[in-house]
């Protein structure tokens, strides 16, 4: 049952990330400004990453690599390792995070601990409140 929870949890997460993502688009222009160009693009290969929110207001990626498999830019700060361990079920859990800056798709610490956790919006929420 609990499994069931957690990969619904996941799917509800990600096709909201889904639907974000494309709201967010600026829609401002007008058709003649679009290039052909973009007609062309694909946006069937989106590729997604999760991460955390911090009190000073950084974004902690999560293990540097994205849901396709590429790697995230070299730099970007990233979550080593969370105290609880991650649960994505409980939108309420604060965490001590291990933070690190990527390097080929890795997350090395940087011997820094901030306070962390994972930001959801209202419809995650809603959902998390039906399955419980």
């Amino acid at each position: 049952m609990a499994f069931n929870a957690c990969i619904t949890v996941i799917a509800v997460v990600y096709a909201v990330l889904l639907l974000r993502g494309a709201s967010t688009e600026d829609f401002s222009g007008s058709s003649s400004d679009i290039s052909s160009s973009e007609y062309d693009y694909d946006y069937n290969s989106s590729c997604l990453y999760h991460h955390l929110k911090t009190t000073t207001n950084i974004t902690l990626v999560i293990n540097c690599t994205m849901e396709c498999g590429e790697s995230l830019e070299n730099g970007m700060p990233c979550v080593n390792v969370t105290h609880p361990p991650l649960n994505f079920s409980n939108p309420n859990l604060n965490y001590t995070c291990t933070v690190g800056n990527c390097i080929n798709g890795t997350c090395p610490s940087n011997g820094t601990n901030m306070t962390c956790w994972a930001e959801f919006d209202k419809y995650v929420l809603e959902s998390l409140s039906e399955i419980r």
